[in-house]
């Protein structure tokens, strides 16, 4: 499990308790900062999932891995020369 994961879940977990208290003392401003540290926490979870999945693919395909590499690099260098 990517630290990018981790930290996600323990973002999500602050962001609900944090919604919870806010909630709980009719804090408004609060609660929706916890709403919107819940939502940081789901797109860095995302973002450690990304990179969990491209990291086993390259390690179990690294040529083909590689040849994705250059196709990029090469439609990246056609896009940039116009």
């Amino acid at each position: 499990m990517k630290s990018e994961q981790v930290e996600g879940v323990v973002e999500q977990v602050a962001g609900k308790a944090q919604s919870a208290v806010g909630k709980l003392f009719g804090d408004s401003s609060l609660e929706a900062e916890g709403a919107g540290r819940q939502a940081c926490g789901q797109v860095t979870q995302a973002y450690g999932d990304a990179m969990n999945s491209v990291s086993t693919f390259v390690k179990e395909k690294p040529v083909t891995a590689m040849a994705i590499g250059a196709i990029a690099l090469l439609v990246l260098d056609r896009v940039l020369r116009r």
